[in-house]
């Protein structure tokens, strides 16, 4: 997706910056038409939902930062982005060979057309992607030394000039040439990228700026661009942060962490909502994510993206809109459904169930989560309706043939080949009560602009509709707020993850569940040790320990979450535990082959060699010989794997979802943070576990920033308490990251209490209500059955409870 993006991006808006022009040549219509032709609808939405980019209106500077800017564009196969260009290989080598001419000769702007035009030839190739490369590391090297040139001449009576015209281009070309380093995981350099970049403008604009509000502080200042005529910069150098932020955490990069969290919120809190676009910039997952987002700050990134997503389908939405929709929702009634000890065997009409998502393929967590859940409906109530939007035909995983052939009916919608409206509109056509989106903001755009049509289609004809439209739930897809009451009628979670405190936070009117409202098919899938998946005996165990590179007696601790889960205050807590209990184990006569250890999930080479810095620099060598580290693999593989580990430790910022379900299951217990006291709407890991008065005069460039506390008020953080509430598991969920510590080395040292522990979690697997699919479905249905009895002017909040 990334090449295609930046062809886009820069035909859309003109020509890339050139090392021998400043100004901008207009690329003929038929040149931009060609390759434009080649995204998708559900791709030209996707860039919109990155990053805020327009098509009709949007800057390429903007534009060219989109590139991976969240888990919208990995989660999305792209395989049949382009239609098939098939041309005979000596075409494609001629503009190749002529490609690599005009780079000898340093003329970037020529090659890039010639690039164009190759790459839908063959867009999987590596060559084309590296001379795409070489073009910008030319313009960026031309273009860094005039910049250089002029800043040494500041103040000198011949000084140079750097024109903003040239600003622009050196910025366009370090970020996409950024997006491309991420692409091949080079994180390092592409963070000293957008660092550049961000920098670079900040000088030039302090420069412009001089008038005796803009003085320089420490080399480099962010100016106040609201009010000046360079206000259009904002947004680009917001956006550079924030896509610095998100590369500096997939690869644990932390030096700056907590300095650039705070420009980052900071450019997010000083945005008007929601003309201001630059909100639009941060996606709604990444602010799930991001610990330095509050849970005020990422619930109006939400919001923000429902309104886009009604604007999108041509809903006439005024200003007041974003202002008025939390409190247009709320307060909302309560009322209770009870699930019958038996099923009603003659309901007077089905209830119609329609569920949408384009992440129903062989590859995705949520179909491996949900492939059982469908057949599990009761169909003398239920008839089932599902709605596939992924672009893999001919998919026909388990995963994938178990939800087709559990459903009554199973349809595959392209995409490509309808807009929006026209899928709601076919979707209409099944006369559904309730439509279930699986996907909310997780993917791409297109979900969200599916289910706002339902509003364009209620306001056509002056808003006189005859027409029945079904009720909206939100569920599993996005572990947050929707954003809006307009958009969605319902989302589903339980009293754990939105508690009391918080619901004011939440647009939508919720379901209760009365267990976790997190659904799996593991009993079913995984099954027990005759399956194979499960580990048999201990020698299997300490052969499959070996394998990984695991001491065969050692405690393991163990974390295969993805590494921009975790943040520098818990881990530095983990390694912190892990000495402790390294100590501990000594005295009691251990070798050091059966020390604890920690076990984490390689993301590239640079996460690897950044940690193992970091606990070499701070905690010795000794301890950096502790950290074991394994590749991902395939699910079987990693769920038995996962048996060779003790205990798993959760990232409080964003807990394991699917990944702590995969533990528990395994019977590998888990630790998770879920503090007494939220930050909803305060400066996100702003105060530090000595407390906010301490945290008050700890500067975020202080050697003791790293004492700042990570907040766990998002519904993100507190799926893991749900998943072990829900498996008599509580006395693993803390209040504290001391408490997190002391749990840890005692889990390592006190192994009776630990092994009876890990006995009831076993146990627990055909008892608790998390593993109990069968079960979970039939609360779900109650819930269903509730909401197809009420009026459409008011959704009360529904608690379900079990007789």
């Amino acid at each position: 997706m990334t090449i295609e993006c930046i062809i886009i991006c820069l035909l859309a808006s003109g020509s890339p910056s050139s090392t021998l022009e400043t100004s901008s040549r207009n690329l003929p219509r038929s040149r931009c038409r060609y390759v434009r032709r080649g995204l998708s609808h559900m791709e030209r939405n996707k860039l919109q939902l990155c990053n805020g980019w327009s098509f009709k209106t949007g800057s390429r500077s903007a534009a060219v930062a989109s590139i991976r800017c969240g888990e919208t564009c990995a989660n999305t196969n792209t395989s049949q982005d382009f239609p098939d260009y098939s041309s005979p290989p000596s075409k494609l080598q001629s503009l190749l060979t002529r490609a690599e001419l005009l780079l000898s000769q340093r003329d970037t702007a020529r090659a890039f057309d010639v690039l164009a035009e190759a790459y839908p030839l063959d867009p999987t190739s590596s060559q084309i992607a590296s001379m795409f490369q070489s073009c910008m590391e030319i313009n960026v090297d031309v273009v860094q030394h005039r910049f250089h040139r002029w800043r040494t001449s500041i103040g000198e009576e011949n000084g140079g000039h750097f024109t903003e015209q040239e600003l622009t281009n050196l910025f366009q070309d370090r970020m996409g040439l950024a997006s491309l380093l991420i692409d091949k995981e080079n994180y390092d350099q592409a963070g000293l990228q957008l660092r550049n970049a961000i920098e670079e403008t900040n000088i030039w604009l302090n420069h412009a700026l001089i008038d005796g509000r803009h003085e320089e502080t420490n080399g480099v200042t962010v100016p106040e661009l609201d009010t000046t005529q360079f206000k259009h910069w904002k947004p680009q150098i917001d956006h550079a942060q924030y896509l610095l932020y998100r590369t500096n955490a997939a690869c644990c990069q932390w030096d700056t962490y907590f300095q650039d969290g705070d420009k980052l919120r900071h450019a997010f809190q000083h945005t008007t909502l929601p003309s201001g676009s630059v909100i639009r910039l941060l996606h709604p997952f990444d602010a799930l994510k991001f610990p330095c987002v509050s849970l005020d700050l990422a619930s109006k990134i939400a919001r923000s993206y429902a309104y886009r997503a009604l604007e999108s389908v041509g809903v006439p939405v005024e200003a007041e809109f974003f202002n008025t929709e939390m409190d247009a929702a709320l307060p909302r009634q309560v009322v209770t459904a009870v699930r019958p000890r038996t099923p009603n065997d003659n309901p007077q009409r089905k209830v119609r169930v329609g569920y949408l998502s384009p992440d129903l393929t062989s590859r995705h967590p949520l179909a491996f989560l949900m492939q059982h859940v469908f057949r599990c409906h009761d169909k003398s109530q239920f008839s089932v309706y599902t709605y596939s939007l992924s672009s893999n035909d001919g998919d026909e995983g388990p995963e994938v043939s178990a939800i087709r052939e559990s459903s009554d009916s199973f349809a595959d919608l392209s995409p490509s080949g309808m807009s929006p409206i026209q899928i709601y509109q076919r979707i209409m056509h099944d006369d559904l009560d309730i439509l279930v989106d699986l996907c909310g903001y997780a993917g791409t755009s297109l979900v969200a602009e599916i289910m706002a049509s339902r509003c364009k289609l209620q306001h056509e004809n002056g808003g006189r509709s005859i027409q029945r439209f079904p009720i909206h739930v939100s569920y599993m897809g996005f572990p947050g707020s929707v954003g809006s009451s307009k958009v969605w009628d319902y989302s589903v979670f339980d009293k754990h993850v939105i508690p009391p405190s918080l619901r004011k936070y939440y647009a939508e009117a919720l379901v209760y569940m009365p267990h976790c409202y997190f659904v799996n098919s593991h009993r079913t899938v995984v099954g027990g040790p005759e399956d194979g998946i499960m580990l048999a005996n201990d020698k299997e165990r300490i052969d499959l320990r070996k394998k990984y590179g695991i001491p065969p007696m050692a405690f393991v601790y163990c974390c295969h979450s993805r590494p921009d889960k975790i943040d520098p205050s818990t881990f530095r807590s983990w390694i912190k535990a892990l000495c402790q209990a390294r100590k501990e184990h000594k005295k009691r006569g251990a070798g050091h082959d059966s020390l604890p250890v920690l076990w984490l999930l390689r993301s590239g080479h640079e996460m690897e060699h950044n940690l193992r810095s970091l606990v070499r620099c701070e905690f010795g060598d000794d301890i950096e010989d502790a950290l074991v580290f394994t590749d991902v693999t395939e699910r079987r593989e990693h769920l038995k794997r996962l048996g060779c580990a003790d205990l798993f430790l959760d990232t409080p910022a964003y807990n394991a979802h699917t990944l702590g379900c995969d533990a528990l299951y395994m019977g590998v217990p888990m630790i998770s943070l879920l503090r007494w006291i939220d930050n909803t709407d305060g400066d996100g890991f702003a105060d530090s576990e000595d407390g906010p008065e301490v945290a008050s005069n700890i500067r975020s460039d202080s050697p003791k920033s790293h004492n700042r506390m990570i907040p766990t008020d998002k519904l993100a953080s507190k799926v893991g308490a749900s998943l072990l509430y829900a498996t008599s598991c509580e006395e693993f969920v803390v209040h504290d990251m001391q408490a997190y510590e002391n749990l840890m080395v005692e889990c390592s040292i006190n192994r009776k209490w630990f092994d009876e522990v890990r006995e009831r979690l076993r146990a627990s697997r055909h008892l608790s209500p998390l593993f109990d699919t069968f079960r979970w479905v039939k609360n779900l249905e109650t819930a269903f059955l509730k909401i197809s009895t009420l009026g459409v002017d008011d959704f009360p909040d529904i608690y379900v409870f079990e007789e």
